[in-house]
């Protein structure tokens, strides 16, 4: 039997939300996904599944990736992703269609850990020369940069929760609830994103800070809202000084000199990179010093291929890294690392449905939490399922 991929399937899935979502200036009633299945002639099917964004992600699949990749060998990933790149060099540098090249390349290392009868992260573990969990990470009750325990060597990494978007319809007092209720789990980092009044937002932040488990650090999500360093720091003074973990995407990402003059004059660490589809991007920001977290979406910047090299280049500048959703897929990059990566997720088992992202609808295999840690699955490859149902 030959390793030669047989077929690519994509599947688009719009999943209404019970509510519109607010995120800056975003406004989301659905979550859209594309999912992808790559099939080889031995017998081994890979997946991955990513936002779409209202972008056509399964035409760009279909149209600039499949062609290229069917018939060849599953085994050398990084050629396929280089090769595909490179044929569609005129298009496929950065922005959307990376996000479909990452659907494939993702389902592609799914495809090689299970050749090899492992999971991804500890292939990904040996792939690193032995770094990370698989080698046992830091010893116990080390810390990376700004704190955070080290990668375990079971395979496990450290959950954020997206615990509450505030809508004009709820109090502060009623979302600090929801944010507590999620602390009291055992996660050490919870999201909010931003309130557009500053002041109902100090509230907020004041409330959620003083019922905090100590070890517990708060997050906002500011979702790229201003337009530049000067209305960051104005909204943001309005908050006072309260210990935040870090501040999320003030900006958009190509802006390093404004993030980094945020991080400069602003009170906050700095946590940048959500739907970064480009590497030089990180490079840059870091370059500016514009980082303390490093966020990496793997599927927008294009898979676990060039990953990789932003981990790397995290592990040189000693910036915390935490991965922007898809937990199924990114808890086997971060158990992989040397140091703690954060995985976040949003809460599966809300009564009603999450609120914010319904995922959990389109995929199983959820990594299991183990006191506030994502452990990921022992099983070869991902270990990510698709609801058939919903995926044809």
């Amino acid at each position: 039997m030959s390793d030669a991929i047989r077929e690519v399937r994509v599947a688009t899935v719009a999943l209404p939300l019970p509510r519109p979502l607010k995120l800056g200036s975003m406004e989301i009633v659905a979550r859209e996904y594309a999912a992808a299945t790559v099939t080889t002639e031995d017998g081994l099917s890979g997946r991955a599944y990513c936002l779409t964004r209202n972008a056509p992600v399964q035409a760009l699949v279909e149209r600039l990736v499949t062609p290229h990749v069917v018939g060849r060998s599953s085994a050398a990933v990084e050629q396929r992703w280089d090769e595909v790149q490179r044929a569609n060099v005129a298009v496929a540098r950065s922005g959307v269609a990376m996000r479909a090249l990452g659907l494939v390349d993702v389902a592609l290392w799914d495809v090689r850990a299970q050749r090899a009868g492992v999971p991804l992260w500890r292939l990904l573990a040996e792939h690193e020369g032995g770094a990370g969990a698989a080698a046992g990470g830091d010893s116990p009750g080390a810390t990376g940069p700004r704190g955070g325990s080290a990668a375990a060597p079971d395979g496990s990494a450290p959950a954020l929760l997206v615990a509450a978007y505030p809508t004009p319809d709820r109090t502060p007092a009623d979302v600090a609830a929801e944010v507590l209720a999620g602390a009291g789990r055992g996660f050490r980092r919870v999201k909010i994103s931003r309130d557009p009044d500053p002041a109902r937002m100090r509230e907020l932040i004041e409330r959620i800070v003083a019922g905090l488990p100590g070890d517990c650090g708060l997050v906002a999500d500011c979702g790229f809202v201003w337009r530049d360093a000067e209305q960051a720091l104005a909204e943001i003074a309005q908050w006072g000084e309260p210990p935040l973990a870090w501040l999320e995407d003030p900006l958009v990402p190509e802006d390093a000199d404004g993030c980094a003059r945020i991080r400069r004059d602003g009170p906050f660490p700095l946590g940048v990179g959500d739907e970064v589809t480009e590497p030089r991007t990180y490079a840059a920001l870091l370059d500016a010093g514009a980082l303390d977290v490093l966020r990496l979406d793997v599927l927008a910047v294009g898979g676990v291929t060039p990953s990789l090299g932003v981990l790397a280049r995290a592990r040189d500048a000693g910036v915390e890294v935490s991965f922007h959703v898809y937990p199924e897929i990114s808890v086997h990059l971060a158990a992989a690392q040397p140091r703690p990566a954060w995985v976040e997720l949003f809460d599966a088992e809300v009564p009603g449905g999450n609120p914010y992202d319904p995922a959990h609808l389109l995929v199983a295999g959820d990594p299991p939490l183990r006191d506030g840690r994502w452990v990921a699955s022992d099983r070869p490859g991902l270990g990510l399922a698709f609801d058939e149902e919903r995926v044809r």
